[in-house]
């Protein structure tokens, strides 16, 4: 059994189907910011990052660059449909994360529970307090910047002693 990391993609496509089950919207900003906590509390849980790309510090907070392109079409709308991702063999496939993975999905529907209620906006705003790992890495004028997983590892590794 695998613990990831895995696609940005195949999380989102957790938190949407979470969202459909529950009758909730989930706009483009919200599914970063929803991806964004669940790699932060995985790092600062288990160590390791949940998804396989980096994640950067752009105006608006942290940033998976796959996520922004697949979901930019909706705007501030609601995402309306997963992604999916087309294999070699031509075959259209929706990127999940593993039935046998329980430790992720557990963590994925506990960073579920507690930030579904908030706005995309919210999340945002959380993500932009002194000294988190974007307010470290952005500064005004600046763009792009990788947000490294060990300031991640090391800001969520401290917010799970506080807890």
């Amino acid at each position: 059994m695998t613990h990831g990391p895995y696609p940005a993609e195949a999380v989102a496509n957790y938190f949407l189907e979470k969202a459909w089950e529950e009758g909730k919207g989930v706009d483009p900003l919200k599914i970063q910011k929803l991806v964004y906590f669940a790699n932060g509390w995985h790092l600062g849980l288990y160590g390791s990052p949940l998804i396989d790309e980096e994640v950067r510090a752009w105006t608006y907070g942290p940033v998976i660059t796959s996520l922004y392109h697949a979901f930019k079409k909706y705007g501030s709308g609601d995402i309306d449909s997963p992604v999916l991702d087309e294999g070699e063999d031509g075959e259209v496939r929706w990127p999940d994360i593993p039935e046998d993975d329980m430790r992720t999905r557990a963590l994925l529907d506990r960073v579920w529970d507690v930030y579904k209620n908030y706005s995309g906006l919210r999340l945002s705003d959380m993500t932009h307090k002194p000294g988190t790992p974007w307010a470290q890495i952005h500064s005004p004028g600046s763009w792009n910047a990788v947000i490294p997983d060990k300031l991640l590892k090391t800001y969520f590794s401290k917010l799970a002693q506080e807890e």
